[in-house]
């Protein structure tokens, strides 16, 4: 019995890349689902013993691994960002002493498509959450330490995106 493709579709990556996401049933009898990426590389695959769980599979990974195509305002989002992430990583100081935080730069958004602002933080590298009480967006600088310099950081990507003309404001919490 030769492979027989039972899903294709090529999706676009969080990191701005595109890739193809397929689920096939093997010779064997036995499926696979494979994101492989542009350049052939396999970036996750994973084996089923039936189309059911194979199929589940493939919206798995497509739910994980993809990203809507940003365009405008939104793409305009995920470059600031990646830039105030940078920028606060670059003035978050070497004293990480303190108390452990979860300290992050806000923005409100108001109007914007709340899928599409957490694509663009996926796409700069760093992730959201929806602050209701506020209506705002918090966004936690990545790769930084865990007390006076995340709240550096922070406070440094805040004053970086107020610059840029975005309301912005602060999330302070203790862990």
């Amino acid at each position: 019995m030769p492979i027989e493709r039972l899903k294709h579709e090529t999706i676009h990556l969080k990191d701005g890349r595109y890739a193809v996401l397929s689920t096939a049933r093997l010779p064997s009898g036995k499926y696979e689902t494979m994101l492989l990426g542009q350049d052939g590389d396999e970036i996750v695959a994973a084996k089923a013993a039936g189309e059911e769980e194979a199929l589940a599979t493939f919206r798995y990974f497509k739910m994980v691994y993809s990203s809507p195509v940003l365009k405008g305002r939104y793409q305009k989002l995920s470059e600031d960002l990646k830039a105030a992430f940078a920028y606060g990583r670059e003035h978050q100081g070497t004293d990480d002493g303190g108390t452990c935080n979860f300290d992050a730069p806000t923005i409100h958004l108001r109007g914007w498509s709340r899928k599409m602002v957490e694509a663009a933080a996926a796409v700069a590298g760093g992730s959201c959450s929806f602050w209701s009480l506020y209506n705002s967006y918090i966004f936690p600088v990545p790769g930084t330490g865990q007390g006076n310099s995340r709240t550096a950081a922070a406070e440094a990507a805040g004053d970086y995106l107020k610059e840029l003309g975005y309301d912005t404001g602060m999330y302070y919490q203790m862990d």
